[in-house]
């Protein structure tokens, strides 16, 4: 090339009329010839070393990928509670722009399988719940006056007694109560929800022109052999009927929130 360049440098000369020898000049068809020759050469080379930064920047952009893909695999690892497992492989992020392609680089790890949730259930044996409801009326039950609800729907841990109207803890734990009664027209009645001997929680339900009903619900912590039950305020005179019928039930209900055994 340096040799070549030499002689286009000669032929200017010889052609602006330097008095060179005959020997190092060479025809305008020569000149020409070299000239494409050259521009082809270097078209070439251009082309090449666009290719080339094309590829490097291919191959720049995979690596980056790969990369982000580790990362992302890495968190997975991190965030599992599993042991984590070595992946080997045979190849590695080359140190300088190749021309090889990467589809076949590295493959990302298999994905680690998702972790099956613990099934939780419930032993029925260990299930604490009951609902009773009141099946007639009760007339002027006045105050101080224990509801006995004597149709047991549930009794799960056998802890209501439908003789009494009242609720012993089989177990400790923390326990839902819910309490609903209605009254006849022009009734009225405070009733509170008693857990040995305190009151717990309470509502006050009145009939106008018509019957009316209400809920109360409490959350307790009871001690095993705890006694939970309903009744009229003792301290307040009540008036009128507590109403139960197949239309609506006077109705005492409750069950332990954490008593149940899990395997």
């Amino acid at each position: 090339m340096k040799t070549q360049l030499s002689v286009a440098l000669v032929f200017v000369l010889c052609g602006i009329g330097i008095n060179t020898a005959a020997t190092d000049c060479i025809s305008r068809k020569e000149f020409d010839d070299f000239k494409a020759n050259v521009l082809n050469h270097i078209q070439e080379l251009t082309l090449k070393n666009d290719k080339q930064a094309k590829e490097i920047e291919y191959q720049k952009k995979a690596i980056l990928d790969l990369k982000r893909m580790l990362v992302k695999y890495d968190e997975t690892s991190n965030n599992s509670n599993q042991n984590d497992t070595a992946v080997t492989s045979n190849q590695s992020l080359p140190g300088e722009p190749s021309m090889l392609s990467t589809k076949d680089s590295l493959k990302p790890p298999r994905k680690r399988e998702a972790m099956q949730p613990r099934q939780l259930t419930a032993n029925p044996t260990d299930v604490i719940a009951f609902y009773a409801y009141l099946t007639n009326a009760e007339i002027n039950p006045g105050a101080h006056h224990i509801i006995v609800y004597d149709h047991v729907i549930t009794n799960s841990g056998n802890g209501y007694s439908k003789h009494s109207g009242s609720f012993t803890a089989p177990k400790a734990g923390m326990y839902v109560f819910s309490w609903t009664t209605f009254v006849d027209p022009h009734s009225y009645f405070p009733i509170e929800l008693i857990h040995n001997s305190v009151r717990a929680g309470i509502v006050f339900v009145q009939g106008d022109t018509t019957f009316n009903g209400v809920t109360g619900l409490a959350v307790i912590q009871l001690q095993q052999g705890d006694v939970v039950m309903v009744r009229s305020e003792p301290g307040y005179t009540p008036h009128g009927n507590i109403h139960s019928e197949h239309h609506m039930k006077t109705s005492f209900a409750g069950w332990c929130i954490s008593c149940s055994s899990y395997m």
